[in-house]
């Protein structure tokens, strides 16, 4: 691992090259097999990783039991992680947002009305959503996670995965088909997109 060449090299004080030749260095390989599976390739996993140690070095002052390094590590690499999601999650909103304006039909503004209408009353939707099934959702439907991969992100059971997207759907259906105004609108796009 050549990165963590680069990391120790970095290390300036003494005192956290000890800090990490102790407590954090046995532990490293555990927690950049866990960045792979988290990121799905090497180059983030390894960024990630970087991350973790300078999070774990500059606030090991805060660990209470250092044999138990290990596990706050994970939750460092964890959060990180989920932290990275969120900055995603917002550039492909973004991006996601000039893509629509881009497809937008200008001859014909009744349709981009209505698009933008259906848009908006599912970000409505989704904003309500209960912040725990909202990130199982967009986990695996925007960022095409696996439930193995969502239940190791979100320190939660496989089965809890399922369940929370399954719950996620079915709020959503139920809102979307609440809305009277919304079944018209959306008749009215599926009818058109036909």
């Amino acid at each position: 691992m050549d990165f963590l060449t680069l990391f120790t090299n970095s290390l300036e004080d003494e005192g956290e090259r000890d800090c990490f030749d102790k407590y954090l260095s046995p532990h490293v390989p555990m927690i950049y097999k866990s960045a792979i599976r988290m990121c799905g390739n090497p180059n983030d996993a390894q960024d990630l990783v970087q991350e973790t140690l300078y999070s774990a070095i500059k606030n090991f002052h805060q660990v209470h039991d250092p044999e138990k390094s290990k596990y706050w590590m994970f939750s460092i690499l964890r959060n990180l992680f989920l932290k990275d999601i969120e900055k995603t999650k917002k550039r492909a909103e973004i991006e996601f947002e000039s893509v629509c304006d881009k497809l937008s039909d200008n001859q014909h503004p009744e349709k981009d009305f209505l698009r933008n209408e259906v848009k908006n009353n599912i970000q409505e939707i989704l904003n309500k959503l209960d912040e725990r099934l909202r990130a199982a959702l967009m986990m695996f439907y925007f960022e095409g996670q696996s439930y193995k991969e969502i239940s190791y992100s979100l320190d939660i059971p496989i089965g809890t995965v399922m369940s929370r997207i399954a719950r996620a759907k079915v709020y959503l259906k139920r809102e979307l088909l609440r809305s009277e105004s919304m079944k018209l609108e959306i008749g009215k796009y599926i009818d058109d997109l036909k």
